[in-house]
């Protein structure tokens, strides 16, 4: 079962256990495939968080409230008719850290939240190096014509 299977059905049984008047962790980790009862003990009390949620506290450097904010503001752009190219979005993500970030983490980012995100500037990134490569038969192209 891959992560996002399991991270659904451990929402799922949280769901479950708010429905209850006394939570029983067993028999609700029982009824869904691949959920632990600690875990899920753990997360409903609110001693454990998701894998998501701790790398945002502890390895990304924007918190997840400013990552939707500036996902929204990214689309809010494309919207409009202007899409950010990557160097807006680093010189954005710079603005809101207050701080250098890492050449590279523009990219990433993107990554990250490629389903999210609907600048065409973003996502055409790596179909331009592919597209890079062809170089030579564009030249022979035009020195045909």
């Amino acid at each position: 079962m891959d992560h996002a299977t399991k991270e659904l059905q451990l929402q799922l049984a949280l769901d479950d256990l708010n429905t209850q008047l006394k939570p029983n962790y067993g028999r609700t980790a029982a009824k869904y495939e691949g959920v632990e009862r600690t875990t899920l003990r753990r997360r409903f009390e609110g001693t454990q968080v998701s894998r998501r949620v701790a790398n945002a506290i502890h390895r990304q450097l924007l918190s997840m409230a400013q990552e939707e904010a500036l996902i929204k503001q990214i689309n809010d752009l494309t919207a409009r008719g202007l899409p950010p190219t990557s160097d807006i979005v680093h010189n954005l993500a710079k603005e809101i850290v207050g701080g250098l970030i890492g050449k590279n983490w523009t990219r990433q980012f993107v990554q990250r939240h490629r389903d999210q995100l609907k600048s065409l500037y973003l996502r055409n990134i790596d179909s331009m190096r592919t597209k890079a490569k062809f170089a030579p038969l564009f030249k022979l192209f035009f020195d045909l014509v």
